[in-house]
């Protein structure tokens, strides 16, 4: 292998809370497509192959190294796993809650994986598996992109080769000097105090009701899908900008007030936001289109109720996320994963460290709302005999929330995935608060 592929970096502190948090319960996300075409077990695996050589991070492994450091190894690692499985055209729902809690083999890596669900002989959905320290929702967009592109050079040719990419130091490595150091902290104890502020003003976040509680390491997550066709993001995406706001700002919108009827509120409640920001454009110099893990949060609260009037909402929501962007606060909320790394120095990485990290992380979020929007995928749908019909991506919540959402759209053509944490939320809960957030939609456009 060239040197220049090698990874052997210590975790930064983002990269290191995924793995604690996961350690106390599943930290997997995943990327599914649904296609058509001859794709096979044979063509899944040159490309598989091919994926693996091009992104270096698809070869490494986690090594617990002393009291409190962890570090990505190149080295001794296997090819990337494929499992074939046979079923209906629904039962990629089952198998993707599997893949949510199927824990890796950590220290020898690798980190990814593959899932080929069989619905018929050209009838497939392909499943992409995720540790999250070493990849975003983004990262499995191009991750998919490349395994079709690579797919249909094998169809083609029997063989496939895609070019290889650069090792990318961490994401702190690319911060702009002004979100680093005595102006960081400044910057992250501002926007740690207008967080308190507004929840001195307002009272405690409001949360789905529960059905029931138990540990993180008990927790399960359950996916509740719903497809947007191209007619209705069309007119949804003219309405959003009619109303001075976006997609992202309608569809957290719908699921606030989703909520607000599920909880039967009579008065206007604080809803927690938080929402993944993608920072590779905003890295100095920007990251491409590589795997790792590029996303910090933005988080805002907007008060709302049930018969709260939904673009007024959609657009007060669209504004505090991006205020809160422009201000830098995803590059300062990093600092938060430094501090509580505190714990782990002090307790270190063993099972009492480990869970008092994640009760601490658990208790930073106030269970908030969590919206994950991946926006427009650049990937075509058609690559040789393969056309992808759909794409989406959901992840396990851990500790961290009870209810998010996950959005990606291809073809003009969105893949809503509500994920509840049970026994918090049962999957009936969470199907009940998706339906609702789909008849909000549905019902303002």
């Amino acid at each position: 292998m060239p040197g220049d592929s090698i990874v052997e970096r210590k975790l930064s502190p983002s990269e290191k809370s995924c793995w604690i948090i996961d350690q106390e319960c599943s930290f997997n996300f995943l990327m599914h497509a649904q296609v058509t075409g001859p794709i096979d077990e044979g063509v899944l695996r040159l490309s598989l192959d091919a994926i693996q050589a091009r992104h270096p991070l698809l070869r490494v492994r986690i090594e617990r190294d002393g009291w409190n450091r962890l570090s990505l190894k190149t080295s001794r690692v296997p090819k990337l796993p494929l499992r074939i499985v046979e079923g209906s055209a629904d039962v990629w729902v089952e198998e993707a809650e599997k893949e949510l809690h199927k824990g890796f083999p950590i220290q020898e890596g690798p980190l990814v994986r593959c899932t080929l669900v069989r619905h018929g002989q050209e009838n497939n959905t392909v499943l992409l598996s995720f540790h999250h320290s070493i990849g975003d929702g983004i990262s499995g967009s191009f991750l998919m992109r490349d395994l079709f592109q690579a797919a249909a050079l094998a169809c083609r040719e029997k063989k496939c080769e895609l070019p290889s990419l650069k090792p990318k130091m961490e994401m702190n490595a690319y911060f702009p000097k002004w979100a680093l150091g005595l102006s960081g902290r400044w910057r992250n104890m501002k926007f740690t105090g207008r967080i308190f502020g507004a929840l001195l003003r307002h009272g405690k976040p409001a949360i789905p009701k529960f059905d029931g509680k138990a540990p993180p390491k008990e927790r399960r997550a359950r996916i509740v899908t719903h497809r947007l066709d191209p007619d209705f993001i069309d007119r949804l995406h003219r309405r959003a900008n009619e109303e001075g706001t976006t997609l992202h700002g309608a569809m957290l919108a719908a699921q606030i007030i989703a909520i607000a009827h599920d909880r039967e509120d009579t008065k206007e409640r604080p809803y927690l936001i938080g929402s993944p920001v993608n920072l590779r454009k905003r890295l100095n110099p920007p990251v491409g289109e590589d795997v790792g893990f590029f996303v910090t949060f933005g988080a805002s609260i907007n008060l709302a109720k049930p018969d709260t009037e939904f673009w007024s909402l959609a657009k007060a929501v669209r504004e505090s996320l991006w205020n809160c962007v422009e201000r830098g606060d995803p590059f300062v909320y990093v600092i938060q994963h430094k501090d509580l790394s505190i714990i782990t120095s002090l307790l270190g990485l063993g099972p009492l460290g480990r869970m008092v990290y994640s009760r601490a992380s658990e208790s930073t979020t106030f269970g908030g709302l969590g919206f994950s929007n991946i926006g427009k995928v650049a990937i075509e749908n058609h690559h040789g005999p393969f056309t992808i019909e759909a794409l989406g991506f959901a992840a396990s919540l851990s500790s961290i929330g009870n209810l998010s959402a996950f959005a990606a759209t291809i073809n003009r053509q969105s893949t809503w995935n509500f994920v509840g944490m049970e026994p918090q939320l049962t999957k009936e809960h969470t199907e009940k608060i998706a339906a609702k957030a789909f008849e909000v939609l549905s019902g303002a456009v």
